[in-house]
């Protein structure tokens, strides 16, 4: 059974918000909102939506600032909501990291449809195969992981630890990047974290922790996922 997608609706306009929740919510979507810069980044680091769409005019953080912030920390996909209809700023809004923009007004039938092929492009570019070595099977899609057959149960942060990892397998992923992908900005420095989290996952994969076959340590530097096909 397939879960539907959580959309993340971040504008200031709250009558707006409402119209485009029960549109959504009418298409088969869960929908989250937020009416601010600050409040869509916690929800989005809590929740993390499976797409976000984010007005460029907001009070605590504009959605310029919070489409950066947001690429800190994730990939989630981002539909800039916009009044501006110059394509210079259309253009500098998309190299900021949103992904797809609409301009206000804007047809119900049109936003749905761009919501729905920036998922699609979005999945078919990110899908990733599980990773199976025949002691271990990790699966991305179901989010699970087995060792030697056997189901290990994994935190939420373990797993988007253990994700960012394999994703970026037999490279070393700098600390500060884990934390900031994990734990979001402003915990580059909590190396603590990271060490405690990182035991959590080798303790689980069976790992030894002076010699681990799989998280490899590289001193002062960062964590690296070794791989064995």
């Amino acid at each position: 059974m397939t879960h539907p997608d959580t959309i993340l609706i971040a504008d200031d306009d709250a009558s707006l918000r409402q119209v485009i929740t029960t549109l959504l919510q009418e298409e088969g979507f869960n929908v989250l909102q937020a009416a601010d810069g600050n409040e869509c980044l916690h929800i989005a680091y809590e929740q993390r939506p499976d797409l976000i769409l984010l007005d460029i005019m907001m009070p605590n953080k504009d959605g310029r600032e919070v489409c950066q912030r947001l690429r800190e920390f994730s990939t989630i996909p981002i539909i800039m909501l916009t009044a501006i209809s110059q394509e210079r700023e259309i253009i500098d809004r998309l190299l900021g990291g949103a992904d797809d923009y609409i301009t206000k007004p804007f047809d119900n039938d049109e936003l749905v449809a761009r919501i729905r092929a920036v998922l699609r492009r979005t999945r078919q570019h990110s899908r990733q195969p599980p990773y199976d070595d025949g002691y271990l099977y990790i699966d991305f899609d179901a989010r699970q992981v087995r060792v030697q057959g056997n189901l290990v149960s994994i935190t939420p942060k373990e797993w988007r630890l253990l994700e960012y990892l394999i994703k970026n397998a037999n490279r070393v992923v700098p600390r500060q990047t884990l934390l900031r992908h994990v734990w979001g900005a402003g915990y580059e420095d909590q190396y603590n974290y990271l060490k405690v989290f990182i035991a959590h996952l080798r303790q689980k994969l069976n790992d030894h922790a002076r010699r681990p076959r799989y998280i490899l340590t590289e001193h002062n530097i960062g964590y690296r996922f070794q791989t064995h096909h």
